[in-house]
């Protein structure tokens, strides 16, 4: 996400997919936690919601989708297996590392495998010539040996 000045509002789009975003991470993270915690102690939902004094429908509920969970019902999630979570890591777009990232079709359609000189990517075409694709700012390496055609 690029930059703005002071002045200058956010795109609707952009607010709502950092929220919706956000809300996916900590979702993702609570279900792991609370999946391992309850499997570990052998506990059910309704051991939970009952640790908790809440329905057990309505933990169900909760641990079924990232609705917009509130502070206070993490920290009731949280404190039914005696834990509590610690305040997220605040990135700033400008400091946050390029993503490391090949769409699972290029490599599919490539065959890309790992090689051994940095930020490159070898393939071979249906001629068997050899093309370079340079991967700037990265730090994979790979080597594709399919055949393009």
């Amino acid at each position: 996400m690029k930059s703005s000045t002071k002045t200058d509002p956010k795109p609707i789009r952009d607010i709502a997919y950092y929220e919706q975003r956000f809300r996916n991470r900590v979702f993702a993270k609570l279900i792991s936690f609370v999946t391992e915690e309850a499997r570990k102690q052998g506990l059910t939902k309704k051991d939970i919601a009952q640790r908790i004094r809440k329905d057990p429908a309505s933990v169900t509920r909760l641990l079924s989708n990232p609705s917009n969970l509130t502070l206070d019902t993490i920290s009731d999630l949280l404190l039914a297996f005696d834990a509590e979570a610690e305040p997220p890591e605040i990135v700033l777009f400008k400091d946050r590392r390029p993503p490391n990232y090949v769409h699972p079709l290029i490599v599919k359609t490539l065959g890309i495998v790992a090689s051994d000189s940095p930020n490159q990517a070898t393939t071979r075409s249906a001629n068997d010539a050899q093309k370079n694709i340079v991967m700037s700012g990265q730090d994979l390496k790979f080597r594709a040996s399919a055949t393009v055609g």
